[in-house]
């Protein structure tokens, strides 16, 4: 056996493992790949809405503050 037979053999068993692994493994909750640093992607038809909503309840803030 040649040494890249034996390096192209090494390499399939070891990507085989991985892939087995990852099928036999018990996932609960499904896989998530990312990071919970609290930022958040919003569409502009979302974004607008949610402004005009933060305006409105700093209007009712500064009635309340009034009275």
């Amino acid at each position: 056996m040649k040494n890249n037979e034996k390096i192209l053999l090494g390499t399939a068993c070891f990507l085989g493992g991985v892939v087995a692994g990852f099928l036999i493994a018990p996932i609960k909750k499904g896989v998530y790949c990312g990071n919970n640093n609290g930022n958040c992607v919003v569409a502009k038809e979302d974004l607008e809405e949610i402004i005009d909503q933060n305006l409105d309840n700093e209007e009712l803030v500064q009635e309340a503050k009034e009275e």
